[in-house]
């Protein structure tokens, strides 16, 4: 299954307003393609995200500069709610289903990223893995994951846990 853009960012702590534009911007940039803003900042009501297109080509996320008065509805929350968010999006929403970015301590500490994956809850006691990436890097890494191999390995080389 290939991964779509744009792909959710969870702010599960306080992050700075510059610190959550800086990774759009670095995120926008990683792989060269200025058009293109990859993270979608996630809204409890789903009312930012854009609506699938008939013709399945992704679509922008969030555009930096975020209004600075905005703030994450997610603090304090925890990787399953952010799972219940991703498998509880309507269908019409664009946005990829698997894989999503969070932003915790680290954001602020060293501009990195956590890529994440959902698993599957039949199968995995915990809802999600990450994997901690600089924000240029992070497209890159998110844009070429296509199959649950690739991040199994991966996982088993870096897991991540979110300092909360």
């Amino acid at each position: 299954m290939l991964t779509r853009f744009p792909f959710a960012l969870f702010a599960l702590t306080d992050v700075s307003i510059e610190t959550v534009d800086w990774v759009l911007e670095e995120a926008r940039r990683g792989l060269g393609m200025d058009g293109w803003w990859w993270y979608l900042v996630a809204t409890l009501d789903y009312h930012a995200a854009p609506q699938r297109k008939l013709d399945g080509t992704g679509q922008d996320g969030t555009p930096a500069p975020i209004d600075p008065s905005s703030s994450s509805p997610f603090v304090g929350k925890s990787l399953e709610d952010v799972a219940r968010w991703l498998r509880g999006k309507p269908q019409s929403v664009d946005v990829d289903d698997r894989y999503f970015g969070v932003l915790d301590k680290q954001a602020e500490k060293s501009g990195k990223v956590a890529i994440c994956r959902i698993n599957d809850p039949k199968v995995e006691e915990e809802a999600a893995w990450c994997i901690l990436n600089k924000a240029d890097y992070s497209t890159l890494f998110l844009g070429g994951l296509d199959s649950d191999l690739d991040w199994e390995e991966l996982v088993s080389l870096q897991k991540y846990t979110l300092e909360l």
